[in-house]
């Protein structure tokens, strides 16, 4: 692999991004944050207003869209209506660099998409989910050297969502391609991707592995995209460094904790958010009772999932939603349940305010 390899957006906008061959990079953001119109602008569909894209080393601004090496796959299949599902894939074949026969790349496409049994039905005759399978067959026979997925899941019934966005991710392995997601489902990022790059107003503000973005959100805002529910307002009282990593001391739920913390947080003094998913948190049940302690706190709601139950708790430094799992005859706790609740320092992740 040369740094040449793959799809390298540079100055596009604001935007420089690197996309190794088998790579699958998910962007995130919310709606206008520019991440469809980064795609298009890749597969040639709307002008580049500044930088270069490049795929295996080859400026595409004098590529026309038919001969990109790219394949775009859109929120809404784009399918010929008068065409079966065998028509709208063999129209695919001899357009891409697969070296098969065209029988040969259109059998494997059906196969491949468990789509032989589909393959003399017309696009109107199909589900969604059907239609974005013939759409994802067409990339396969193509073998694109870039994937452009934006929304393909936005449409699917959501029965049928998690097994298409693994033949997504299963037909992207496959053919080693440098591939683009667009998604607004965070746990479709998650599942799939080998790096998640935040949007925000058209500027890509966090990219890197899923659990690093998860765990270690570089800001407050990135955090509620990525679904953390819990922000406590703190200040930094002390700075700690040792084979750990960077962390800050805060006081908070009536006790000291040195929490890791981004590398921005260097001043004693400074104010800062420490952010936790649910998991990181703990809570016992107590006897109810009215002195001010800022660990005791008071059950308000539940959700129900399964294995594990989201409580909503209220406490001194706001209301928290804390994960308890369940054993067999476990129950939720109901409202009004007295709680002691701490945090696990290592589980949270300490940023700067605003």
């Amino acid at each position: 692999m040369t740094a040449h390899s793959g799809l390298h957006l540079s100055g596009v906008a604001g935007v420089d991004l690197q996309v190794h061959p088998g790579e699958m990079v998910a962007l995130i953001g919310p709606s206008g944050s520019g991440k469809t119109t980064l795609l298009r602008r890749v597969a040639g569909l709307e002008p580049l207003p500044a930088g270069t894209v490049s795929i295996s080393g080859r400026d595409m601004a004098r590529v026309p869209v038919e001969h990109r090496p790219a394949t775009m796959m859109f929120e809404t299949p784009v399918l010929f209506p008068q065409l079966t599902v065998s028509g709208n894939i063999a129209f695919a074949v001899g357009r891409g660099d697969g070296g098969l026969s065209a029988a040969d790349a259109l059998d494997v496409a059906l196969t491949s998409l468990d789509l032989r049994t589909l393959a003399d039905r017309l696009p109107h005759e199909l589900s969604a989910g059907q239609r974005q399978r013939v759409a994802l067959a067409r990339a396969l026979v193509r073998q694109p050297r870039v994937m452009l997925f934006d929304e393909p899941l936005a449409h699917v019934d959501p029965a049928a969502r998690g097994g298409l966005l693994q033949e997504i991710s299963r037909i992207h392995r496959r053919m080693g391609s440098a591939s683009l997601l667009v998604t607004h489902d965070w746990s479709d990022a998650l599942a799939v991707a080998d790096r998640i790059a935040v949007m925000r107003d058209g500027v890509i503000v966090q990219v890197d592995t899923p659990r690093e973005v998860y765990s270690h959100p570089a800001s407050a805002w990135i955090a509620t995209r990525v679904g953390i529910p819990n922000f406590l307002s703190a200040q930094v009282d002390g700075l700690v460094e040792d084979q750990d990593g960077h962390r800050v001391r805060v006081s908070i739920l009536g006790a000291h904790w040195d929490v890791p913390a981004s590398s921005e947080l260097r001043r004693v003094g400074e104010r800062c958010i420490v952010l936790g998913h649910p998991h990181a948190f703990t809570m016992v049940r107590v006897a109810d009772r009215r002195d001010v302690d800022p660990r005791l706190g008071h059950v308000l709601a539940t959700t129900f999932g399964g294995d594990h139950v989201d409580h909503d708790v209220e406490t001194d430094a706001g209301t928290l939603v804390i994960r308890r799992p369940l054993g067999p005859r476990d129950e939720p706790w109901p409202p009004g349940t007295a709680v002691e609740v701490g945090l696990l320092p290592e589980a949270v992740w300490a940023v700067a305010s605003g």
